[in-house]
């Protein structure tokens, strides 16, 4: 079989997985994603990680689990325990639960005595095979766990054991919770004629969220494909394997009637290698006494000699002397051949900008694990420490990004791990970012890609799981009986790049091509992903440490050429432009026989970028999704998810990102109130009565009536004289004349958002037509000759064909041009983060997503006799939430309870519920 990607029907069928940024299920929260990352809160992260990972659970039988997920078919029938181990087993936990032969089972068994029970009367006792044992760590944390997390117990190799009593989050292979029984402690639901397997009781939410924490932390301290756990609730058990697309759960069973039920759970674990029990074979933990260990403490100290300033307009002449290696690409002095063995052996050689080498040294926290990584098709080999940013949900990307030592070159690089979607024309940024970099006459100022590629056949085995059958049945349906189902293999051996993927192994060609015709939807509509790395040059700042407002725009200007000409050149459109993803590229330029640092806007995270044919008329979105970063996303955009991305939406995202960093850094007239501003602008969102979430009515209103203004003042950036005298800034005619463009583009989509798509109107014709009224009042007869009809019609659009000036980036790039190069712009108008440190939208979030659950607890209750709890399908849940969560009673956003209208999208008031979203990253 050719090696071709998974059939797209698999992939994006429902509306679970329409949203890269997850906004319809609440999910991807990076709380820090817009400042500061926050502090652990477990109670906190644990609430919003139940919401942000809702409708991920698949329920399957325990035979299911054993033959189809657990064991590899491979390796035979399922494993058997050894008499002797049966015995140990049946007899201890027979012991607890019926004592002295009782028929009655015990009551009133303590959660700790269950723990004692199976772990040292049991597993400890039995002997697992491969000399797996078990530990407790019920009361302490890991020292290097920030999230402070205490897993009651988990499985380790015996040479790995920890004897201190803290869960060693980097060797665990399995770990375990334990609960004193009853429905109460058991996040799952076996009974639900949904057939959605979480419960939203709130002692089982509690549940949940602690499981989700654990894996969290296991994925965040391991490099993994899956993991499996146990939960054991008083008799009764649940084994489950996790990876990043969902969680397979078996239904509860009662191994306190049947302890070899669990007995065999555990054996048939143990029997597996390391990569059938979830790790990644391409990521080698080094021992603190390997040689690459202690490379690379030895790259992190500081050095005179080769660390070079960052800072505009620094000289770094001296690091071009004649003994000086050329300086490559991107303007850096490196050694472009492989390092000696003395240099990988006892120090760097290659001259490094100093707060590169900083993050790399901050990135070894002492106790945290360091890998080894191999990326791309040759396995290139790479170190790698502490992430610099990691993703804070389970399920989706899981984004991890990694100051990394290149072993071949000695150079420090960026290095990112994560699971890419699986999308219809959308293909590995590696691959954009090397058509963009080919041409050397051409090239973008993008990433330079050193290595890139799909980790070996690496994907989600939780998002195939439950589609085999439905492909097979809608398939046959379509194309006549399939050859072979689609029956994937959880633990085939381990492949090399190329060869083709578990999922489709079996699945004959013109199966999978019938599926790719009409999608395909399933009761757990989960994502499909495939894991990729990829690794850079340029290592980079953020953005918020631009050092004066004019500097930004030109980074800005920089990000938005390159977009031009990704778009004019290749036919390559962005779609995710976010502050997080416009970085600093600090570039040594030689200016009149000096080499001076020089910095420009790098545009990054090219992964949702997409080609797309430049006449808009022929675009069409595949599915309805909405791509980026929401707090970004153009107002147009969010509103009608349904219509593909154009330029004008992302030269919008740029808007949004300036004024982002404007508010949050310059001085200005509202300086008191900026974390209003950012909370009212960015971090809300509406909801209308149909379900459909759209942008913060303030971030409407002003790209469609053009004010800058909050709680009635407006805003207004100046700068201080020397005289302590207040001088307005050219920020101020910059911006104005910049939402110019969006308020024509939103002017012209008016007229539009009342026309019911539902309303024939009358009927008749041309008949009911009139050429107007005369001085007498009499009525003129219709002339087609004279006046044409104007006609409306929602694929002829103007949202969709924006006015000419937002067609392109000329205009755009003219008035960056115009507004740098002109006026009296101030060097001292960055005044610092204006944010309050104590800004935490978590509990905001809650409180939200609470009054959402309530209500429809309530609407559950008034339309059915049932008792039991609604289960919450996040889209339905929005669509049954009217209420308002306040937005800051200082901010003119604030908004009634009520029905919706269309006619206060454009200014009018509003009646849609106001929630605040919870902050979101494009990296998630």
């Amino acid at each position: 079989m050719s090696n071709r990607p998974p059939p797209a029907p698999l992939v994006y069928a429902s509306s679970e997985q329409s949203s890269p940024s997850k906004i319809h299920s609440w999910t991807s929260a990076d709380p820090g994603k817009l400042g500061d990352p926050l502090k652990h809160n477990a109670a906190l992260d644990r609430q919003l990680a139940v919401w942000d990972n809702m409708n991920r659970s698949t329920l399957v039988d325990l035979a299911v689990f054993e033959d189809k997920i657990l064991w590899p078919q491979h390796k035979g029938p399922f494993p058997e325990p050894t008499e002797r181990a049966k015995r140990i087993a049946t007899e201890a936990i027979q012991s607890l639960f019926y004592p002295d032969g009782s028929a009655t089972p015990a009551k009133n068994i303590s959660e700790d005595a269950v723990a004692q029970l199976i772990i040292q009367r049991v597993i400890n006792r039995v002997g697992l095979p491969n000399k797996h044992k078990a530990a407790l760590s019920q009361s302490m944390t890991c020292l290097t766990d920030s999230s402070q997390s205490k897993v009651d117990a988990a499985i380790y190799p015996d040479d790995q054991l920890p004897e201190d009593g803290r869960p060693d989050w980097t060797n665990m292979r399995l770990f375990i919770e334990f609960k004193k029984g009853g429905t109460c402690n058991d996040p799952f639901d076996d009974d639900a004629a949904d057939g959605q397997a979480e419960s939203w009781a709130d002692s089982r939410k509690k549940i949940r969220g602690q499981l989700l924490s654990y894996m969290c932390n296991v994925f965040l301290y391991q490099h993994r494909t899956g993991l499996y756990s146990l939960l054991i609730n008083g008799p009764e058990f649940r084994a489950m394997r996790w990876d990043r697309s969902g969680v397979l759960v078996t239904k509860a069973t009662n191994y306190a009637q049947d302890p070899v039920s669990l007995l065999r759970i555990l054996w048939a674990f143990a029997l597996l290698d390391v990569v059938e029990q979830g790790s990644d074979p391409t990521a080698i933990l080094l021992s603190p006494d390997s040689a690459e260990y202690k490379r690379m403490d030895l790259w992190a100290k500081a050095n005179n000699v080769l660390d070079m300033p960052y800072m505009p307009d620094d000289d770094l002449s001296q690091f071009f002397a004649p003994c000086t290696t050329a300086s490559d690409s991107s303007g850096l002095p490196q050694a472009r051949s492989a390092p000696t063995t003395r240099s990988k052996a006892n120090q760097p050689t290659i001259p490094v900008f100093e707060f590169v080498r900083r993050k790399f040294r901050q990135s070894l926290v002492s106790d945290w694990p360091r890998y080894k990584l191999f990326v791309g098709p040759d396995g290139r080999q790479f170190l790698v420490g502490k992430p610099d940013f990691d993703s804070k949900s389970m399920f989706g990307r899981g984004t991890r990004g990694y100051i990394a030592l290149d072993l071949r070159t000695g150079e420090l690089v960026w290095l990112k791990d994560s699971w890419r979607p699986f999308y219809t024309g959308v293909e590995p940024e590696g691959e954009y970012l090397q058509t963009m970099t080919a041409d050397p006459e051409n090239r973008l100022v993008v990433p330079t890609v050193i290595a890139h590629g799909d980790v070996q056949d690496q994907c989600t085995f939780a998002s195939t799981f439950a589609v085999p059958q439905v492909l097979e049945e809608d398939a046959q349906e379509r194309a006549g009986p399939a050859k072979a189902p689609l029956r994937p293999d959880p633990a085939d051996p381990p492949q090399t790049a190329g060869i083709k993927r578990r999922h489709e192994a079996d699945a004959p060609l013109e199966t999978i091509d019938a599926a790719r015709d009409k999608p395909l939807t399933t009761k757990q509509g989960l994502r499909h992903l495939i894991h990729y790395r990829i690794a850079v040059e340029e290592v980079c700042l953020t953005l918020d440490q631009f050092t004066h407002g004019v500097q930004l725009l030109k980074l800005i200007e920089d990000c938005i050429i390159t977009h031009r000409d990704a778009y004019e050149r290749f036919g390559l459109l962005h779609r995710d432009i976010s502050t997080g993803n416009i970085l600093i590229l600090p570039r040594i330029d030689e200016i009149k026989d000096k080499h001076m640092v020089v910095w420009h806007g790098l545009l990054t995270d090219w992964e949702l970028a997409k080609y797309v044919p430049k006449d808009s008329a022929l675009q069409r979105a595949r599915q309805p999704e909405r791509t980026g970063t929401w707090q970004f996303m153009s107002v147009a955009y969010v509103a009608n998810p349904d219509r593909p991305v154009v330029v004008a939406d992302d030269l919008e995202s740029f808007f949004h990102v300036v004024l982002y960093q404007a508010v949050r850094y310059l001085r200005h007239s509202l300086s008191k109130r900026v974390t209003d501003f950012i909370k009212s602008y960015f971090d809300t969102f509406q909801q209308l009565s149909n379900g459909t979430q759209i942008c913060s009515h303030y971030k409407d209103l002003v790209v469609r009536c053009g004010r800058l203004q909050h709680g009635g003042s407006a805003l207004r950036f100046y700068h201080v004289l020397s005289d302590k005298s207040k001088s307005l800034s050219p920020m101020n005619n910059f911006l104005n004349e910049w939402l110019s463009l969006f308020v024509e583009r939103y002017a012209a989509m008016q007229g539009f958002d009342d026309i019911d798509d539902d309303d024939d109107g009358a009927p008749g014709g041309e008949d009911l037509l009139t050429g107007g009224i005369d001085d007498n009042g009499r009525i003129i007869p219709y002339d087609p000759s004279v006046t044409s009809l104007e006609i409306w019609t929602s694929e002829g659009r103007d949202e969709e064909s924006p006015p000419e000036r937002l067609r392109s980036h000329a205009t755009t790039l003219d008035l960056f041009s115009r507004h740098r190069t002109m006026g009296a712009w101030p060097k001292q108008d960055k005044r610092g983060d204006q944010l309050s440190k104590d800004y935490d939208p978590r509990p905001h979030v809650i409180a939200a997503r609470s009054l959402v659950e309530s209500a429809l607890i309530q609407a559950s209750a008034d339309g059915s006799s049932s008792s039991k709890k609604p289960k919450l399908d996040p889209d339905a849940s929005i669509r049954h939430y009217t209420g308002s969560t306040g937005a800051h009673p200082s901010s003119s956003s604030a908004l009634s309870n009520g029905g919706a209208s269309r006619a206060s999208r454009r200014g009018a008031s509003s009646s849609r519920g106001n929630v605040d979203a919870h902050r979101t990253t494009s990296r998630s």
